[in-house]
């Protein structure tokens, strides 16, 4: 097949690259010559009227340090660079002080620049493009004076006399463009030549484009001749590559797309071409949906055993927790001692809240949308309130919880957080603890809870105080967050992390 493409594309191609070569070699040759002697020509318009003029700015230096009266000189020398022809321009003089002795009228100096060692000309090009600037300096390094020109007296310079031809001019200096002469863009099929002048101390240069003319006869048959070429190729291609890969693969396509998952195989079409590799890559697909339905089907059996097995796991911590917290709830009514009481009672409400954080997380394995904080701060309030010591029988907690969940992670320190903080309001004589959860931001909602027996100062026992402000921080840090304490009001905040619920 590529043997016979090379050999019918092989006339063409000779007689395309043959005439190709030898147009493109004499017209690029040809323009070239013409657009470097058009450049040399006004390049050096503009050197002449920018040298006579930095000629006069530096014997005019010479002779205001030398004079008795430089202002007469001054004068005399801004009226003289005035009257030159087409090079009007804005002018500043300097003695031997870096402040310029006289200037053009209306004209601020600009800023100026350090010389590079060993230059006595820095020519700059504004970034706008419609100002050009030269500071010229004495061997020392002082400055001299300054010449300011519009784009268009430059452009004036340049063109004058008018030359006839289709080319455009600029000055260009670190990406600084300055247009002095506007040349009509090349057609479609014309080339650009490219040329450069260095200019002015080598750093700007004029740079003139140009275009080849419009196509000839060989130039059309230069470009026709692959224009016909890849039509022909592209048809011989085509009608190959639709015969004898496309429709084979359209084929198999449409088989594969009619699979659908649970099949058994492929029902693939019989596939006639000489490229063999096409009926092996059907075969390779019906394999290849085999192994994909048997491993589907062991991995979903894996699902399956892997989903029991944590609910197991989660039902037995959930049961043994409870176990644990009835045991200490019957040591702490049996106790005699009411220090040992209050302890067991204190650590049954512990585990009360692991316990609550695994049962709200086996309720929602099936969804896996993490553990839903609202019935888990409802049953560890419920929980508080039935395990209270006699001198809180009284309190209340209200609840103001929005729809979120979180990690498992984050609800055992949310649970624990909430039962230290209520546990210390109860200790503490709280008659109300409040309890709110609402959305702060994406991915997070503020845990707040507020009882005026926890404002400052807290009538509560020191050491006990001192043990709850280390646990509450340490929690908190658990979270990922900062303890956020109000203790004129007595409230605790701290940002917890969320996957999903109200916003």
């Amino acid at each position: 097949m590529l043997l016979i493409l090379s050999v019918g594309l092989l006339p063409l191609g000779i007689i395309a690259v043959i005439a190709s070569v030898d147009n493109a070699r004499a017209n690029r040759a040809k323009a070239e010559v013409e657009a470097r002697a058009q450049l040399a020509v006004h390049a050096q318009r503009l050197s002449i009227a920018l040298t006579r003029n930095s000629f006069t700015i530096r014997a005019a230096r010479d002779a205001i340090i030398e004079a008795p009266d430089p202002a007469g000189i001054c004068k005399r020398t801004l009226d003289r660079l005035g009257r030159f022809p087409n090079t009007s321009g804005r002018f500043a003089l300097y003695g031997e002080q870096p402040t310029p002795r006289c200037v053009t009228a209306g004209f601020i100096p600009p800023p100026v620049p350090r010389p590079p060692a060993g230059e006595i000309g820095v020519p700059v090009i504004r970034p706008d493009g419609n100002l050009f600037q030269i500071f010229m300096f004495d061997p020392n390094g002082a400055i001299e004076g300054i010449a300011e020109y519009r784009r268009e007296t430059l452009a004036s310079i340049v063109d004058t006399p008018h030359v006839v031809g289709n080319f455009s001019l600029e000055l260009v200096q670190d990406g600084h463009v300055m247009p002095l002469r506007a040349g009509d863009p090349g057609g479609t099929l014309s080339r650009e030549i490219v040329t450069d002048y260095p200019f002015g101390y080598n750093r700007f240069v004029m740079r003139l484009r140009t275009h080849i003319p419009p196509l000839t006869l060989t130039e059309a048959v230069v470009i026709l001749m692959p224009v016909l070429m890849w039509l022909w190729a592209s048809l011989v291609g085509w009608i190959i590559v639709q015969r004898l890969l496309l429709q084979p693969l359209r084929r198999i396509q449409q088989g594969i797309s009619a699979y659908k998952p649970g099949d058994r195989g492929l029902d693939l079409p019989t596939v006639r071409t000489p490229a063999h590799e096409i009926g092996a890559l059907g075969e390779a697909f019906n394999k290849v949906t085999h192994t994909v339905a048997r491993h589907e089907a062991e991995l979903e059996e894996a699902v399956v055993r892997q989903t029991r097995l944590v609910r197991e796991v989660h039902h037995r911590v959930k049961n043994n927790l409870q176990v644990v917290a009835s045991l200490l709830n019957l040591h702490s009514r049996g106790s005699p001692n009411e220090q040992v009481a209050a302890a067991y009672a204190s650590i049954q409400r512990r585990v009360d809240a692991l316990a609550v954080v695994h049962r709200n997380h086996y309720a929602e394995l099936e969804e896996n949308r993490g553990v839903a904080l609202k019935p888990l701060v409802s049953e560890l309030a419920a929980n508080l309130r039935a395990t209270a010591p006699a001198s809180a029988a009284g309190m209340q907690i209200r609840l103001d919880i929005g729809a979120f969940y979180a990690t498992q992670d984050a609800a055992v320190s949310v649970a624990f957080l909430v039962t230290e903080i209520v546990e210390f309001g109860m200790l503490c004589g709280a008659d109300l603890v409040s309890v709110v959860l609402e959305g702060e931001d994406a991915g997070h909602a503020r845990l707040s809870i507020e009882a005026a027996a926890l404002a400052a100062p807290v009538d509560c026992d020191a050491a006990l105080a001192d043990r709850f402000d280390r646990i509450v921080t340490g929690l908190a840090r658990q979270l990922r967050s900062t303890l956020e304490r109000d203790l004129e009001r007595g409230r605790y905040s701290v940002l917890v992390g969320v996957v999903g619920g109200d916003e």
